[in-house]
This record gives C-alpha cells, sequence and structure tokens, in this order.
C-alpha cells in the first residue's frame, strides 16, 4: 500500500532562500513543477511578506535563473520560475522519477521547505531520504501514515479520533447541544478538562489541515 510522507528538508543552497529571507514571513508554495534543459521550471504561489523585497531580490538569488510573474491575486502571486541547475540543487523531476514519488504539497521558507509525498512503499521513502542527505540536506520525518487512512491527513491521534467521533454522535457540536463535557469524560474515564483538550487538539488539527496554513509546530498527539 502507497504512504503519504510529510517531512521537512532544510540546508544550503536551498530555492529562493535568499529572496525568501529579503522578506520576513514570506513562503512559497509550489503548484508544478518540470524538468527541463535549462534547469527545473517551477510554478510558485507566494504570500505573507512584502512582494516588493521579494521581488528586488530575485535576480540577485542565486538558485533563480528566469522568473516572471504569472497572476496577482493581491495577497497572493503565482511566478514561473527557471531554477538553477547545478548538482547542489535537487532537482525535484528527477528525485520524483528516482523514488516513484508524487508531490502532493512543498511549502518552502527561508532555507527549509515542508514537503508532502505520495510514495510507493517505505523503502521509496528511505530512498527519497537519503538521496535529499546525499545532496547534504537535513531531513526531518514529521509523519508517515498509508494512503488509505483517511484520519492520518489530518494529523489525528487514535484518540483524538476516538473523542471527536463519540463528541459528534452524541451531538455536542450542536445547538443546542445533546450532551455535556461532563457525560463524555465520564465515558471515557478522564477529567472534563483532558477530554477539552483532546477535543480542543483535534479540532485545531482537522482545521489546520484545511482551511489553515501549513506550520511548523509540533502537535501533541497522545493526548
Amino acid at each position: 500500500m502507497s504512504l503519504i510522507a510529510e517531512l521537512r528538508i532544510s540546508g544550503e543552497p536551498f530555492a529562493l532562500s535568499r529572496a525568501l529571507g529579503a522578506a520576513p514571513g514570506m513562503r512559497a508554495e509550489t503548484e508544478y513543477s518540470v524538468s527541463a534543459p535549462a534547469g527545473p521550471v517551477v510554478f510558485v504561489w507566494v504570500w505573507g511578506g512584502e512582494f516588493e523585497a521579494f521581488e528586488s531580490v530575485l535576480p540577485e538569488d542565486p538558485t533563480v535563473q528566469e522568473f516572471e510573474r504569472i497572476e496577482d491575486a493581491g495577497d497572493r502571486r503565482l511566478y514561473e520560475m527557471v531554477l538553477d541547475d547545478t548538482p547542489d540543487l535537487i532537482d525535484p523531476g528527477v528525485l520524483h522519477r528516482r523514488t516513484s514519488a508524487s508531490q502532493l504539497r512543498m511549502v518552502t521558507g527561508a532555507n527549509y521547505a515542508v514537503v508532502t509525498e505520495r510514495l510507493p512503499d517505505h523503502e521509496s521513502l528511505a530512498t527519497y531520504i537519503a538521496r535529499c542527505r546525499d545532496h547534504g540536506y537535513e531531513v526531518e520525518l514529521l509523519r508517515a501514515y498509508p494512503a488509505a487512512d483517511d484520519h492520518g491527513q489530518y494529523d489525528l491521534s487514535a484518540k483524538q479520533v476516538a473523542a471527536l467521533d463519540a463528541a459528534l454522535e452524541a451531538g455536542y457540536f450542536e445547538t443546542p447541544r445533546g450532551t455535556d463535557l461532563g457525560t463524555l469524560a465520564e465515558e471515557f474515564g478522564i477529567s472534563e478538562q483532558a477530554l477539552s483538550e483532546r477535543l480542543r487538539r483535534g479540532v485545531a488539527a482537522v482545521l489546520e489541515s484545511t482551511v489553515g496554513e501549513l506550520d511548523d509546530r509540533e502537535r501533541a498527539r497522545d493526548l
């Protein structure tokens, strides 16, 4: 069975690191990438910082050969970029072909990226990590779960899933509520405060994975 893996990759050189570093808070999400003779071609959405500062440094960024703004959505801008074709910079197209990986998401900051990949198996994941490290990058596996695991994509623990399911079934989230926190806490044999925290973290995990922006904070998964 295939699996979904979320990894944090950091180090130098890193695509767009100088330009992103010039605009504090700026992040970039790769929408599409393809290998090309001149270098990897990527289409990137950028947001969260000063666009003028970002664009002013792009010509000086050693990882970028060419760039063109494709769309301006106000708080987000889309660019087409040709990245530098150097042995030290990972070509995402080559990396994916050699590991049979399919990129689901990639959010980049200065000198790091958090990537979500679909891979055939754990052996392919190990190869993916090894190839990144061979290029001198640090790799942290944040989480990995079977592609068929509907809950894994939200970074929910088994206890959080059980609590949310019981609360939903009992009408806890309805107006008026069909049950109260004390009744649910008794069902799980824990305090109201512990159950409240478990529900809060579960809801936060779902929101972050659906409507929220990806961040690098570790979420407690054992509550």
